[in-house]
């Protein structure tokens, strides 16, 4: 093994994503070393770049979705072993305070995730803890395998767990780009009816693929078909991966009464919600943060039984990152961005 790597690495806030060399980590006791296959380009990642989402110490590489081997044990590891296919759970948790001995590990307040306070997977190696990995099966390849973490698993807790989707309900999701689109699988495969919303007709028809209801917001109006969707009754749960005023305000006027309003994205820092229709209604505005490990076993699972298809849109080596960063700000495709390693 060499003594150094390419790695993405975030030194200041700004400018842009690049490949630099940095020392290959070593792992520490309870910790396994992953040579990344394959790795997920987020919208987060650009986020994380301007600052808007802290990365606190600097410099640190980021990537939070990834896929690949494990190739060193760390002291303590008896688990795992060398050669084993695996992806990671983003959140490192405590284990021990209110909300992990709860079950809701994606609010442990000592949380250090994986490519934000902690060195990510957009390098070629990685340390990560062995609690947060999950094995992947044969059949699963790393590709695939590296976009689960977020893009499928974050759409998978907010349905299942934020939202307690079910079967028979109609379900409104706004935007269906690298999230949505696997939203729409994850829904249809809990017994739901799907509306899914874009301004691409590209988008669009995939969702169709899937089973969703598609409705191009470019040239229809959501309000007519969410009123022919539903009888005139409004969705039972809206998902709002646009995350700015407009589609707040539009969102909540789709949901019945008692629906639930599920924010996933967060593009403006803030949004205005009437006082009185919330009231009357007794809707619910429920956020979305991420997942757990479970919720990433989960979806492993319903991606090796077929029942989720990952969708992957581009692909690029790590050392195209600013071009994979400059294709997923232009919003021109479907699918998510992987990086790849020679």
């Amino acid at each position: 093994m060499p003594d150094t790597m390419r790695a993405v690495v975030i030194a200041s806030y700004g400018g842009s994503l690049q490949a630099t060399r940095r020392p290959i980590p070593r792992p520490g006791p309870g910790e396994v070393l992953i040579r990344v296959r394959a790795s997920g380009l987020c919208s987060t990642d650009l986020h994380l770049l301007s600052g808007r989402q802290p990365l606190g110490d600097l410099p640190r590489i980021v990537g939070h979705e990834l896929a690949g081997d494990v190739v060193e044990l760390g002291n303590g590891v008896a688990h795992w072993r060398q050669g084993d296919r695996v992806t990671a759970a983003i959140d490192v948790i405590c284990g021990s305070c209110r909300h992990c001995l709860a079950g809701e590990t994606q609010l442990c307040r000592s949380m250090k995730r994986i490519g934000f306070e902690r060195d990510g997977g957009h390098a070629d190696y990685v340390a990560v803890p062995e609690a947060n990995l999950v094995a992947l099966h044969a059949e699963i390849s790393y590709e695939a395998a590296a976009i689960l973490p977020d893009a499928v698993a974050c759409m998978y807790h907010s349905l299942i767990h934020q939202g307690g989707v079910g079967i028979g309900q109609r379900i409104l999701i706004l935007g269906v780009g690298g999230l949505g689109i696997h939203g729409v699988q994850i829904a249809k495969c809990v017994g739901a009816e799907v509306l899914a919303t874009s301004r691409q007709q590209q988008r669009v028809a995939l969702a169709e693929q899937y089973g969703a209801v598609g409705i191009n917001t470019a040239h229809e109006s959501l309000e007519a078909a969410v009123a022919r969707f539903t009888d005139g009754e409004g969705v039972d749960v809206v998902v709002d991966n646009i995350g700015n005023r407009a589609s707040v305000r539009q969102g909540l006027t789709m949901l019945r009464p008692g629906g639930k309003f599920l924010v996933v994205a967060y593009l403006d820092e803030m949004f205005e919600v009437p006082s009185m229709p919330l009231f009357k209604t007794e809707q619910q505005i429920i956020g979305c943060r991420g997942s757990t490990k479970q919720d990433l076993i989960d979806v492993v699972r319903l991606v090796r039984a077929g029942q989720v298809t990952p969708v992957l849109g581009a692909s690029y080596a790590l050392d195209q990152i600013q071009e994979a960063a400059a294709r997923l700000e232009s919003g021109n495709l479907v699918g998510r961005i992987w990086l790849t390693r020679a």
